[in-house]
């Protein structure tokens, strides 16, 4: 089993990547095949890694069509040809997203018998985690593509969470059948005609209380929905721990309490995961956000190691609607 890693796509890159490494050179976690563009390539080594030297780097802030058409040499474009050559068996980047999805669709190319691809990523709940899909590939969908996200979705959690028959739900505007546009009407009704365990629709304030295991939006709206929730989770943790701290400073309590809040912390991380997987394309694809830490990183590179394992690709090829 061997990974695809690039050393150039966060924020801070190389150094969080390199931190990355450091934390699986004792696990034995798998094979990496590292990309990066510089002079790190004894370094890698020396942490037992392979290294190949790329000439370029997608920034950040590149227009993604530009980067695809003319940068096929960088970091980025050797990781997506190597993952289409079989060379290896996923990629993770925590590198610019839209240049991730370009590369992705135009060299690996879609599944057959799929319109789109979705991103999907964990979503922390009260219960344990759920999936939800689209969160930023594809903000006009069809009603196919709610069915084919609620089909992948389940996929995933079958894998990833060993949920058996995954709870399938449309994010709408109310519950009932007739709410929401046209199309997301014909996606409730090709749901419920399908095999999958469908439980209708949920309403926004319903997401993280975990009473789907699959939750089926448009692109647009699961984008904002993720960086609301990770912006709130970030913000409650810190008003919460200065409140703890200045009822328990200065007394025996707060080797009480903050183990409790940390805890719950825990419970909430939106980095145990490490990353979305960009499912309908004809590869494993690990995307992170790009101030993902070490830990995030890591835990990215082991989802990417189970969904490769799991033959996760090959799953949604044989239950994808002809």
């Amino acid at each position: 089993m061997k990974i695809g890693f690039d050393l150039m796509g966060s924020d801070t890159a190389p150094e969080n990547e390199l931190k990355t490494l450091e934390l699986l050179k004792e696990e034995s976690l798998c094979d990496l095949l590292v990309i990066g563009k510089g002079d790190y390539e004894h370094k890698v080594m020396d942490l037992g890694f392979d290294f190949r030297l790329a000439d370029e780097v997608v920034g950040m802030h590149e227009i993604p069509a530009v980067a695809v058409r003319q940068k096929k040499n960088s970091s980025l474009g050797l990781l997506i040809k190597s993952l289409k050559e079989k060379e290896i068996n996923a990629m993770v980047s925590a590198g610019n997203t839209g240049a991730i999805l370009g590369f992705s669709m135009i060299e690996l190319g879609k599944i057959e018998d799929l319109s789109k691809a979705g991103l999907a990523i964990t979503v922390p709940t009260a219960s344990g985690y759920s999936v939800m899909i689209d969160v930023g590939a594809n903000i006009h969908p069809k009603s196919i593509d709610y069915f084919n996200y609620g089909l992948m979705g389940s996929i995933f959690a079958e894998i990833v969470f060993r949920k058996s028959n995954p709870r399938v739900a449309i994010l709408n505007i109310g519950s009932e059948s007739v709410k929401g546009d046209e199309v997301r009407q014909k996606a409730y009704q090709s749901l419920k005609d399908s095999s999958l365990n469908f439980i209708g629709n949920i309403e926004g304030n319903d997401i993280m209380k975990g009473f789907a295991d699959v939750i089926v939006c448009d692109g647009f709206t699961g984008n904002v929905i993720l960086k609301f929730s990770e912006g709130m989770i970030d913000t409650i943790w810190q008003m919460l721990t200065e409140t703890v701290d200045a009822v328990v400073r200065r007394k025996f309590g707060q080797f009480l309490v903050r183990p409790a809040v940390e805890d719950l912390k825990g419970k909430f991380n939106y980095e145990e995961y490490g990353g979305g997987i960009l499912l309908g394309v004809d590869g494993v694809v690990i995307i992170c956000h790009g101030n993902s830490s070490p830990q995030a990183l890591k835990n990215a590179i082991k989802l990417a190691k189970s969904c490769a394992e799991f033959n996760i690709v090959d799953e949604i090829k044989k239950r994808v609607r002809r």
